[in-house]
């Protein structure tokens, strides 16, 4: 035994060396054992499900799944097949999978619109980030059939801001923790398909006045703060150094660049309205069909065709004086503006920052003023039109006149499913066993038997 501690003494950089790669090794043996044990509980739950008895005659319910294989870095695929893919293969419905980034000979509109047979499904399955969730919107929300199917989103994108919407109030998630790590989490989101919860969630939808499709998205950031978080990703080889290099690099760069145009107004907002009569009457005029008056009416000056909007009685005939009223921001060089979706209908919320920080470590630091809107305008720095970012891509602006942006929400909101308050595993008092479990038990346990998926997705 002193010869042990002896050689230990003599090779201590060996030691130091070994002892760090054994404490190393056995973290990550025990994170993998743990991870694997929450993989076990979610498939006896699952499997819960799918031993419930149906008739031969009746059709199992069938359920599209979108997977992207080559979001987060193209590692989604093995995060799919590790946790996702056991659980769908056990709750006892008919999954089809689509992936997404192998539809070369086909786009995104004719997968949604015939193969993937939308009369025949009952609830849709995202699989992918923010990015994913942003391009398959559009065509959700034009078709009448998809539009009112519930969906699951499975966040397993490098970036998922629009998921941590809606996270119930019980989840607090730190926004420096990565969503497609927590296995608790990505197995919840599947079986939100049982226990979850119907929300509605719109979209905003940039519109760009040198492009002719608008873009949809759950957050819009566009100053200093997102330039320096764009840098941060870039320099992840510097691991925790690159907050320093990232912070001063921008700061001796970018601070003095105004964001938007010197002869234009810095940032124009419109209040949130809950829908007075002014709304009504202007929302009855967009909708009025265009007719085209004929040469007859011309020539006599005839008003036939003219149709005017007709307010029923049962609407809110007050006008709200803030209605349609343009409002524009205090500080006129602002240095971060950020619009991001919120869970009260018909509101933006807009966060404006004022100050520089040299040292950003953490942006719950930033100082910012946040602001209800209905929706925004402003036109950005030709030198820095290239910093816009849409749910952290990078938006090129490439004009020579100015850029007019402008924010606001979808008329059409997506119907998502939103995880229980409280995990599964969270209520277990002992691990479930598969025989003589009837549905008072499952009751007991918190457990919802396989048939309240229908209340979801019919």
């Amino acid at each position: 035994m002193v010869n042990v501690f002896k050689t230990l003494r003599n090779h201590w950089k060996k030691s130091l060396v070994a002892f760090s790669l054994a404490l190393y090794g056995s973290k990550w043996s025990y994170n993998r054992y743990k991870a694997n044990e929450i993989r076990h509980f979610y498939c006896q739950q699952a499997l819960l499900h799918g031993k419930e008895k149906f008739s031969p005659l009746d059709q199992p319910t069938r359920i599209a799944v979108l997977l992207n294989g080559k979001a987060n870095n193209n590692k989604a695929k093995s995060i799919y097949d590790k946790t996702v893919f056991p659980l769908l293969n056990l709750v006892g419905l008919d999954v089809r999978v689509y992936r997404l980034d192998n539809t070369d000979s086909i786009t995104s509109e004719e997968l949604l619109g015939t193969k993937i047979e939308p009369d025949k499904i009952k609830a849709l399955i995202i699989i992918g980030g923010d990015g994913t969730v942003a391009s398959l919107a559009p065509h959700i929300l034009e078709s009448k059939t998809l539009s009112n199917l519930p969906i699951c989103v499975i966040p397993i994108g490098e970036h998922s801001r629009f998921f941590r919407s809606l996270l119930p109030d019980s989840y607090s998630i730190k926004d420096k923790v990565k969503l497609h790590d927590d296995i608790t989490l990505l197995c919840e989101s599947v079986l939100a398909l049982f226990n979850g919860k119907i929300v509605h969630r719109p979209l905003l939808k940039v519109t760009l006045s040198n492009q002719t499709e608008p873009i949809y998205a759950s957050t819009l950031q566009f100053g200093y703060y997102s330039q320096m978080n764009q840098l941060r990703q870039r320099l992840w080889y510097f691991n925790i150094l690159k907050y320093p290099i990232s912070s001063y690099y921008v700061y001796l760069t970018r601070s003095k660049t105004p964001l938007t145009l010197s002869d234009k107004k810095s940032v124009i907002y419109t209040k949130p309205c809950s829908g007075c009569l002014r709304c009504r009457i202007v929302e009855q005029q967009t909708a009025l069909p265009t007719i085209k008056p004929t040469f007859f009416s011309r020539l006599y000056k005839s008003n036939r065709l003219a149709t005017t909007p007709t307010i029923e009685h049962n609407v809110n005939k007050e006008i709200n004086p803030d209605c349609g009223v343009e409002y524009c921001v205090a500080n006129e060089n602002p240095i971060e503006i950020q619009a991001v979706t919120t869970t009260i209908p018909n509101e933006i919320q807009l966060n404006i920052s004022d100050k520089v920080k040299s040292y950003v470590y953490d942006n719950s630091e930033i100082e910012k003023q946040s602001i209800r809107v209905n929706d925004v305008t402003f036109y950005p720095n030709p030198s820095l039109s290239n910093s816009i970012i849409i749910d952290n891509e990078k938006i090129s602006l490439v004009s020579e006149e100015p850029v007019e942006c402008k924010i606001q929400l979808t008329n059409k909101s997506l119907k998502l499913i939103q995880m229980n308050s409280e995990p599964l595993i969270k209520k277990r008092s002992h691990p479930p066993t598969m025989e003589d479990l009837d549905e008072q038990e499952l009751a007991k346990k918190h457990i919802l038997p396989f048939y309240t998926i229908k209340s979801l997705i019919t």
